[in-house]
């Protein structure tokens, strides 16, 4: 037999990279390759182990076999006779082997190089598999952390909100519960006498809840028992100022040690909600945040009684989710109460600075102007955007902040006011964190646009609006379609046909993209599988953003989506703009060598805005550069012009890349790109962005067809 080629070595690699285990990866690379080679036996070796048996009628196979050396040779198998053996190394981090065994003849050379290519490529597989379950595993424990931050931050929101302290117990007692599978948990309190004041979950364990949470509350510390099933039971004592009111206990199944550092943290929030509750009693704190000793929303909103000439800044903390995910939630009181200090250091007597809950603050200016606010805006800022040291670590976060003058509203009340200075907010944190932005009227039906805007876009996907169209390719000097751009287009039911560059931003902020852009790539890779019957080179490009390439997972639902299509790997490129690779660059780096280990081909998008240098096309895994339609057009124009697009292809050729010319809106443009040796072309004077139906006949041409 002669050596496959690469496209068939590829959809080999795809076959066993989808086969869904890694059992399930080796068995069937161990029986495609015996069927290639004709062989009678075969199986991995695997840190000295048989894995993927075939051909062995249910015997183990020979110590001879498994311990074959990288040379090969020839084995006496029973009930076979002798048989050539020639083993494929997995490649690096898997000691072991694809072996293959034959009867009549040794394995060619050519057969050999075949060999050693699938195996490395089920090599290649097995580590991916292997890195894709690392990588769950870890995404589990991550998401079971988020859930119970997410969680203590729900109750803990409801405590500062001032919710009935029976709700907050039932959200504690419910919310351990679901957190720990479903357990039985229960909130024992000791004043006056000892009773259930709320539980959750499970059936409880027999009277063993009393003994434990008593034992907890004589102790102050952790005690663990077992129900009359063995089962652990786990109690925690309530602290409240110190002294010891009652106690959390739970039923804990196996994992007590984890289920009782759970339980220890929402017993804090009961010791939290206690606290409050007691704090309410006196006037002062009834109307004071706990955490940062700030006045409250209702106390700010109160100090406007009076001062008809008061301002408002609405402070919203930039990073301040991920300090409070990472370091816990008393890291992030700790930084809140930072917070607070700084900004109380920034304002004049007689403003008034409030915790409205959250991250976000407020500040009353007792006589506000524009200067003022915005002054008064960037001192805080600046303080923030300072150094914090909080649980022994260095954090780093940032301010936006919106401001509202007197008379912004329409009506002056407080309420409005702070919503006007909220919508500024906003908008400053839409152009970039660490600004200050006043609010106009145009804000608030910029706002309601934006919500309407971000409603109908996630119906869209749902309803199916969205529609595809594609932009063909050309090699320039046959006049051939060779690829396909995907290109999305929404055609909205109220809306009428709404503009990439109004939707997609909008759905990039809301993380809407990831879902539209599974759905282009999917979609698109289905059309392209189905026209590579009449054209079989014909690839695909789709164009991606920064927020779905560093998505977790993103690089592995390439990989499935491809093969779910039947579209090889190779015949896909992604693009990305130059100004996505280099906002955010190691883990697009991570993530684009990755999916180029997998094949995938990777371009860069209108090439020469802003960023491009040779240093950094050097190190970053791409295919493909986009030359940007801007510098095309310019072509007619000057001799230098002309050197300045000649420069940008001559770098591409250099460095062994493919260099498209965009936007090639006419025929002197398409000769200026041909003179400079520009080999692919994209623009409405080759082909505008066409249905679906309209490009099965350009396939069957070898003639370039022009856009009329």
């Amino acid at each position: 037999m002669t050596a496959w080629s690469t496209a068939q070595l590829t959809e080999y690699f795809v076959a066993v990279n989808a086969a869904g285990s890694e059992e399930a990866a080796i068995a069937l690379a161990v029986e495609r390759a015996a069927e290639i080679v004709e062989a009678e036996i075969g199986l991995v070796v695997l840190g000295g182990r048989p894995r993927g048996a075939w051909g062995f009628g249910g015997a183990a196979p020979e110590r001879d076999l498994l311990a074959l050396s990288s040379a090969g040779g020839i084995v006496d198998i029973p009930g076979l006779g002798d048989v050539h053996a020639v083993p494929s190394q997995l490649g690096s981090g898997l000691p072991g082997a694809l072996i293959l065994g034959r009867l009549d003849e040794p394995f060619t050379p050519e057969e050999r190089q075949t060999l050693q290519g699938m195996a490395q490529m089920l090599g290649a597989a097995m580590r991916g598999a292997r890195a894709l379950a690392a990588e769950q595993t870890l995404r589990a424990d991550r998401e079971r952390e988020t859930r119970l931050v997410e969680t203590l931050l729900a109750i803990q929101r409801g405590i500062v909100s001032r919710r009935p302290l029976q709700e907050t117990f039932d959200a504690i007692t419910g919310g351990a519960a679901e957190l720990l599978g479903d357990a039985y948990v229960a909130l024992i309190l000791a004043d006056p006498a000892p009773r259930v004041a709320s539980s959750a979950g499970g059936v409880g364990p027999g009277d063993r809840p009393g003994n434990a949470a008593r034992a907890a509350m004589d102790t102050g510390s952790l005690q663990v028992d077992e129900d009359e099933q063995g089962h652990a039971v786990i109690a925690v004592p309530v602290l409240v100022t110190g002294e010891i009111a009652g106690s959390l206990v739970a039923r804990a199944g196996d994992a007590a040690g984890y289920h009782a550092d759970q339980l220890e943290a929402f017993a804090q929030q009961v010791g939290l909600a206690l606290t409050d509750a007691r704090t309410v009693e006196l006037v002062h704190e009834a109307h004071h945040d706990h955490v940062t000793g700030l006045p409250s929303r209702a106390l700010f909103l109160k100090a406007f009684n009076g001062r008809p000439r008061a301002g408002v800044l609405f402070i919203d903390l930039d990073r301040f989710k991920a300090v409070n995910d990472s370091l816990g939630h008393d890291a992030g009181d700790q930084l809140l109460a930072d917070v607070a200090e700084r900004i109380r250091g920034c304002v004049r007597v007689g403003d008034t600075v409030a915790r409205l809950g959250g991250d976000e603050f407020a500040v009353l200016l007792g006589d506000a102007h524009r200067d003022t606010a915005v002054a008064t805006g960037e001192r805080i800022i600046a303080a923030v955007r300072e150094p914090f040291r909080v649980k022994g670590r260095t954090v780093y976060i940032g301010a936006s902040i919106g401001a509202a003058l007197p008379g912004a509203d329409g009506n002056g009340s407080p309420d409005e006011l702070l919503n006007c200075a909220d919508l500024a907010m906003y908008r400053a944190k839409q152009d970039g964190p660490g600004r200050v932005v006043v609010y106009e009227p145009a804000m608030h039906a910029a706002a309601l646009h934006y919500l309407s805007l971000r409603a109908d876009l996630q119906r869209a996907l749902a309803e199916g609006e969205f529609g595809l169209v594609y932009q063909p390719l050309v090699r320039l000097d046959a006049g051939s379609v060779v690829g396909v751009e995907a290109l999305l287009r929404w055609n909205s039911p109220g809306r009428g046909i709404v503009a990439p560059g109004e939707f997609l931003p909008i759905a990039e902020e809301s993380g809407l993209i990831a879902d539209i852009g599974q759905w282009v790539l999917a979609s698109s890779a289905r059309q392209v599988a189905a026209w590579r019957r009449r054209r079989p080179g014909l690839t695909l490009n789709v164009n991606i953003s920064g927020r779905e390439l560093v998505r977790p997972g993103f690089v592995e639902d390439v990989t499935r989506t491809l093969a779910a299509a039947g579209l090889p790997t190779n015949a896909v490129t992604l693009e990305l703009t130059e100004s996505v690779l280099m906002s955010d660059p190691k883990p697009a780096v991570l993530a684009l060598s990755r999916l180029r280990a997998r094949g995938v081909q990777m371009s860069i998008d209108d090439f020469g805005t802003g960023y491009s240098s040779l240093a950094y096309l050097r190190d970053l895994p791409v295919d493909e550069l986009k030359v940007d339609r801007a510098f095309i057009a310019r072509t007619q124009l000057t001799g230098r012009d002309m050197a300045l697009v000649s420069t940008i292809m001559e770098l591409g050729h250099i460095l062994g890349l493919r260099v498209v010319a965009e936007g090639i809106e006419n025929q002197a443009q398409l000769d200026a790109v041909q003179r400079l040796g520009c080999s692919l072309g994209q623009g409405f004077h080759l082909h505008r962005p066409l249905d679906p139906a309209a490009i099965p006949p350009l396939l069957e041409s070898p003639s370039l067809h022009r856009a009329a």
